[in-house]
């Protein structure tokens, strides 16, 4: 009897098929302080922008008067809307961003005066007791970072480590996990002043030292220490950059290399470190008291595996400028639309249009080939096809002797 034989052409389709999938998964690995007000909604609702973009600055940062706008709209608006509890938190944010912590401060006690009095009145005002805590620790720490961060005084440090702590035990896993990290970093600040050596420990390798803190977040600190991983402490230094005000941060960036090198994204990690080298020589500081930048510049993130030295040369010469530069560009174009529309009143807070009218003139540079990459996955491929190959001639035979 003739058997159904199994079309040449399948087999074919099934060896290429696996082949191209083989290759596809041998590419380069990519990937896609706490603030609470109507930008973080947003954010959360779209997700965060890619790991590449957040390294080269390819993401928003609204001039002042997009906050002084939000900040004179939404101060009307708590006069005949006080028990809105989201006014407070864009008024508080907005005051912060443009650098009046102070005003920031005291936008949260007239939060704290209505909290209480929802709450007598047994009302669920939960979450916004959570961003009551999440943004008042927040306006603390950056009123020390504003003040020259001096480490005669780091009361508001201290102030700001009790509100995150708690923020974090009533929510955990909000803003994209960053409010963890936002503590781990406030208590690598604190245990700098304890430490017997001079090498720069960024706050992702400093973990251990940080673990042995004792105080009022000891427990909570060695939970989220034993519960993290490298996606979650990528994901929360990315929120910390985007969200927060660490843009300009070495010791964030550097945290943020060392967690993509722990996972193996080494050529990310890399470029993370440029981005800690270009700060260093705009004479940013690590909040490391015994380090100078010179020294954070000099230090290595964590690694798993390895890349050719001719390509990360490649990524540091060609690739990052021109990425940095076409970011710059970007920001400059987006602000520059931003603000036209906003001395004629207009603001995306009011207008779900604002920005209908936005085109992208601009694209990021490709990352250079990886010639040493293609050739190691080169041979792997063949053999790939060679054993399909070998599979394909085994069934072809065995059709033709079963339909003799």
């Amino acid at each position: 009897m003739k058997r159904e034989s199994f079309p040449a052409l399948t087999i074919i389709v099934l060896i290429f098929g696996v082949a191209a999938l083989f290759q596809s998964t041998m590419q380069p690995q990519k990937t896609n302080g706490c603030l609470w007000d109507y930008d973080t909604l947003a954010a959360e609702a779209k997700g965060l922008p890619g790991i590449t973009e957040i390294i080269t600055g390819r993401f928003d940062r609204f001039p002042p008067l997009y906050y002084q706008m939000r900040l004179d709209r939404v101060s009307e608006q708590v006069l005949s809307s006080s028990d809105d509890l989201e006014l407070y938190d864009n008024a508080g944010v907005a005051c912060d961003r443009l650098k009046r912590s102070d005003e920031a401060i005291e936008w949260m006690a007239k939060k704290r005066v209505v909290l209480d009095r929802l709450i007598e009145q047994g009302q669920d005002v939960s979450e916004h007791e959570y961003r009551y805590l999440a943004n008042l620790g927040t306006f603390h720490v950056h009123r020390w970072l504003i003040n020259g961060a001096d480490r005669s005084d780091i009361s508001d440090v201290d102030t700001a480590r009790q509100f995150i702590g708690d923020a974090i035990r009533r929510n955990p896993n909000a803003h994209f996990g960053r409010e963890k990290y936002q503590l781990l970093a406030i208590e690598w600040i604190r245990s700098r002043e304890a430490r017997t050596h001079n090498d720069y420990l960024s706050i992702d390798y400093s973990i251990d030292s940080i673990a042995e803190i004792q105080g009022l977040n000891t427990e909570l600190i060695e939970q989220l220490l034993a519960r993290g991983t490298n996606d979650e402490a990528i994901k929360g230094y990315s929120g910390l950059i985007t969200l927060g005000a660490a843009w300009e941060s070495i010791d964030i960036y550097h945290a943020l290399a060392d967690s993509l090198g722990h996972r193996g994204d080494n050529v990310l990690a890399k470029l993370c470190m440029m981005r800690v080298k270009e700060l260093a020589r705009n004479g940013h500081k690590s909040l490391d008291p015994f380090t100078d930048s010179s020294a954070v510049e000099q230090s290595f993130p964590a690694s798993r595996g390895s890349v050719s030295t001719s390509y990360i040369k490649k990524i540091e010469s060609t690739y990052y400028p021109k990425a940095r530069a076409e970011a710059n560009l970007w920001i400059e174009l987006r602000n520059e639309y931003i603000t036209a529309k906003l001395l004629n009143g207009d603001h995306p807070d009011t207008n779900p249009e604002f920005w209908n009218d936005w085109k992208e003139t601009t694209s990021p540079p490709r990352y250079p080939l990886d010639i040493r990459r293609k050739l190691l996955t080169k041979p792997a491929l063949v053999t790939i096809v060679i054993l399909s190959g070998m599979l394909l001639l085994f069934i072809l035979r065995k059709q033709k002797t079963q339909t003799t």
